[in-house]
């Protein structure tokens, strides 16, 4: 996949018309999508011609955060920002002029094997939340969904949030963070841990508590979507992607392909548990998910999200 270098510029100026995708309804469109590093429907898409057969032609943007792709979008630094749910409602509730226009993941629940986890080192004494009293926790971005997740599960297990110190880091750095005590703990998806994940064994799987949630969404600006078909076109190529990505006969060649972007072993990324693939909103558990952020007192009141949601979006 090939990366374009951005300045991601803040959001508190509103929306910039000037994204750099061309929208239109016929012809082959030219977007540009935030992404972390080598998402797996974006290695199976690209090497299956499957962008291309809904005319799209992807260019990849990168992005350490929802809020950071949340502004790339409201900028015009990329037409689609990959943003966990939480921090897209609260966006969205913020005021600014964004619409989900595809889902990723939705966390694993029991009784499929967990696919998140608080990260400690193999051999160090921590064994519960209770021992993380005073120390540093690890999470991609301050306010984003792995702190809400780590924080329901810390106050869950009867240790107060102001207990311990949230330290914001790239995922490429926690894993390394945490095997040179740097932080106690990370949290983090084990499809992010890499060939340092080794060294790390997880404490518990913080997003139990949470029920359903949209850990990967896509959003883009009000405009773009109105500009024509090319968000829709984009869903569609998410939903055909990810049907593919289900059928057993494509894991071994799926996580080949990611193993060639990320550059860990394929035999370690597929004994790595998955979240679950769900490219249309489920409009319900989103509302779920806005009601947890009223309860967390993160929002004042629930939004109205009939907006929010296009209708080739949801499921």
């Amino acid at each position: 996949m090939a990366f374009a270098t951005v300045l991601l510029a803040t959001a508190c100026g509103g929306e910039d018309s000037s994204a750099t995708g061309t929208a239109s309804t016929d012809g082959p469109a030219k977007v540009s999508v935030t992404t972390f590093g080598c998402e797996i429907w974006n290695t199976w898409a690209e090497a299956k011609g499957i962008y291309a057969k809904h005319g799209l032609q992807v260019e990849y943007v990168k992005s350490f955060g929802g809020s950071a792709a949340v502004a790339a979008v409201l900028s015009g630094a990329a037409d689609f920002g990959y943003v966990n749910g939480f921090t897209a409602i609260n966006a969205y509730n913020t005021g600014f002029p964004i619409q989900m226009v595809s889902g990723a993941n939705v966390n694993a629940l029991p009784p499929a094997d967990p696919a998140q986890g608080v990260f400690v080192k193999k051999g160090s004494s921590y064994k519960s939340a209770k021992d993380l009293v005073g120390k540093k926790i690890a999470v991609n971005e301050i306010g984003g969904i792995n702190q809400i997740a780590t924080s329901v599960w810390l106050e869950a297990n009867g240790v107060s949030t102001d207990q311990v110190s949230f330290v914001a880091l790239p995922y490429a750095e926690q894993v390394n963070a945490v095997n040179g005590d740097r932080v106690a703990a990370a949290q983090m998806g084990y499809a992010l841990l890499g060939s340092g994940g080794a060294d790390l064994r997880s404490l518990d799987d913080p997003f139990v508590a949470l029920g359903k949630v949209y850990i990967a969404t896509y959003v883009a600006s009000k405009t773009f979507v109105a500009q024509g078909d090319t968000a829709k076109r984009f869903n569609d190529a998410m939903v055909e992607t990810m049907k593919q990505l289900e059928d057993p006969a494509n894991k071994d060649e799926s996580f080949k392909l990611l193993s060639e972007c990320s550059k860990v072993p394929a035999e370690t990324l597929a004994a790595q548990p998955q979240n679950g693939l769900a490219p249309k909103v489920d409009f319900a558990a989103l509302n779920d998910m806005a009601k947890k952020l009223v309860d967390l007192k993160l929002i004042s009141k629930q939004p109205d999200l009939e907006p929010f949601v296009p209708a080739f979006a949801r499921s």
